[in-house]
């Protein structure tokens, strides 16, 4: 990203030890404690170029209404890109079934356009097989990566 232009990148996480591990890239500017839906974005309205969101919209994980929040943390026509793990118990099936309606309402409300959507064949290792079956040979978790963009245009220094 740092070769596309971006300079300004701005990392939140609720956990002190993610931060940490964050700082030691010297690559964040700024580092924000937050928990996401229960505590508010710590992130000014129309403020970033992307905004991206890895590994948060699961079973347990932040509320749907975060990715309103996101959106609004963008500028007009920046970008939101969202990736999420498909995982294959009953209860993140049905995560994803309601993911997939939140996305199309903000859609239809017209607060951004889908730009694409991708299958990601190896994600990551599925955690939900045993060890023992992976001597037959790695078995992953798919992902899906969502990329979209807020309405209206962008101008001005890329922040992320």
């Amino acid at each position: 990203m740092f070769q596309l232009g971006f300079r300004n990148f701005v990392g939140v996480d609720c956990s002190e030890q993610m931060l940490a591990e964050a700082a030691k890239t010297k690559l964040y500017g700024e580092l924000q404690p937050a928990l996401l839906g229960t505590e508010p974005l710590p992130a000014q309205t129309g403020t970033f170029d992307l905004v991206i969101l890895v590994g948060g919209l699961g079973v347990g994980f932040a509320p749907f209404s975060v990715i309103r929040e996101l959106c609004d943390a963008a500028k007009p026509g920046g970008l939101i890109c969202l990736a999420r793990g498909n995982h294959t118990s009953p209860a993140e099936e049905d995560v994803g079934t309601q993911l997939q309606r939140e996305l199309q309402l903000l859609e239809d409300d017209g607060l951004w356009s889908r730009v694409v959507v991708q299958q990601v064949a190896r994600y990551m290792l599925n955690p939900q097989v045993e060890a023992s079956r992976r001597d037959e040979g790695p078995v992953y978790v798919t992902r899906s990566l969502y990329l979209y963009q807020k309405t209206g245009s962008s101008d001005g220094n890329k922040k992320i």
